[in-house]
């Protein structure tokens, strides 16, 4: 890569919304310049026309995958040393394995971080331009010391200063080198931390909320089998509950390995209302335990919701939790949770969770949805930032609202159902 020209990088994806993605977080850097392709055979068609600096290329496409075009690429003497960048999911460790070996310099995750991606893009364009430029040196040593050869006698001192000169060079461009790879594991190192950490503290977070009620349930049944006589009705009630718990902690399971296969959302049209009717139904045993009347008011007639079911279930979960929570100092006639549903602006529907708390500072109601943010001598502080992050991957909003004198009320407003405009897929 000559100094006086930009780097061109070559994004390859069969997904013109990673393309647009990744563009986005390229444009604007200085002396980079970006080419497209959509498939495999038309990334090696530009490549023949004009070879890039770097390839960014994603592994899974229709046709010829990326891991062949990379087989192509460096059984071809004069593209064998073009950088290749995979982009594979966070989770695909197969994958990147398979690009590695196959000799790709490093690898992105999907969903990128763009200051990660910008970072690794230059860092690989650094490195081709060092080794470009070591082998261009080499190149004019071997010339020199052809020429140096027929005059030996003449040019000896010229040929010692050239090649302390060039030991120089050698020096500078190997500590650059171990730079840049130091830098290279300890980015890599940083994202395998964030990303196992964020990982736990959301397994154990929706994990926590059916095992307690699993417990919850468990102690109502107990106590109610030493009654005499036993409410066999009520212990059997407090049992379908706890099955109803162990199906849904079942579900989280299935839905964080479902995360991180694809991180994909289920498109359905829901019944907001049954769905709370459902939730509600759950968390009465808590409710029941904690003294605390939990009242729904649903508007009859609402639209239905496009959205995953089991996702916004936790949402409200998290939500119902938090107002148990707040309200529990509270003497025990004003313990009172408020579960509302309502028509909205915009085409959609709302659905807001009031409690009578000592309610939110107005300092603090954006606060609370940053991750590890927590008034809780024994929270994580995760709860809500999930929740935001699951109503906004639906194309909802979440919000909290301070009530003086009434506690606090979580809004959350939900996109109604369009059987002509639904995505065909979320990722």
């Amino acid at each position: 890569m000559a100094p006086d020209r930009p780097a061109l990088v070559l994004l390859v994806d069969d997904d013109p919304g990673s393309l647009k993605l990744l563009s986005e977080a390229l444009a604007g850097q200085p002396l980079l310049t970006l080419a497209v392709a959509i498939d495999g055979e038309m990334a090696l068609r530009q490549i023949r026309r004009e070879a890039p600096d770097l390839v960014l290329l994603d592994a899974v496409m229709p046709g010829m995958d990326g891991f062949e075009v990379c087989r192509r690429l460096k059984a071809d003497p004069a593209t064998r040393e073009i950088p290749i960048l995979f982009m594979t999911v966070l989770a695909d460790t197969a994958s990147r394995v398979r690009g590695l070996e196959l000799g790709a310099v490093d690898y992105v995750s999907k969903p990128f971080v763009r200051e990660e991606l910008v970072a690794r893009v230059r860092t690989q364009l650094a490195i081709h331009a060092a080794a470009r430029a070591l082998s261009e040196k080499n190149e004019e040593l071997a010339r020199a010391r052809a020429s140096l050869e027929l005059e030996v006698a003449r040019r000896t001192e010229e040929l010692r200063a050239a090649n302390e000169r060039l030991a120089r060079e050698l020096e500078l461009t190997r500590t650059a080198e171990l730079k840049v790879q130091k830098a290279q594991d300890e980015l890599a190192h940083l994202n395998r931390v964030s990303a196992m950490s964020e990982l736990a503290a959301s397994l154990a977070h929706e994990l926590s909320q059916p095992l307690a009620a699993i417990l919850s349930n468990a102690q109502a049944a107990d106590r109610l089998l030493a009654h005499a006589p036993p409410d066999i009705a009520e212990v059997r009630a407090a049992l379908a509950d706890i099955m109803a718990d162990d199906r849904r902690a079942g579900q989280v399971i299935q839905r964080m390995r479902a995360m991180l296969r694809k991180g994909e959302l289920s498109a359905a049209a829901l019944d907001l209302d049954e769905l709370i009717r459902e939730v509600v139904r759950l968390m009465a045993s808590a409710a029941l335990l904690a003294g605390t009347t939990v009242r729904i008011e649903l508007s009859p007639g609402l639209p239905r919701v496009r959205g995953d079911g089991i996702q916004l279930q936790q949402v409200l979960l998290n939500l119902l939790v938090n107002a148990l929570d707040a309200v529990a100092r509270r003497p025990p006639e004003a313990r009172l949770v408020v579960v509302r549903t309502r028509r909205a602006d915009g085409g959609r529907v709302e659905l807001s969770v009031a409690d009578s708390g000592d309610g939110i500072p107005p300092a603090d109601l954006e606060r609370v949805f940053e991750p590890f943010f927590t008034s809780k001598p024994q929270g994580l502080g995760v709860g809500l930032a999930i929740s935001r992050s699951i109503v906004e991957a639906h194309g909802g909003r979440l919000w909290a609202e301070h009530c003086p004198g009434e506690g606090a009320t979580f809004r959350c407003a939900l996109p109604v159902w369009n059987e002509q405009t639904r995505p065909a897929r979320w990722s």
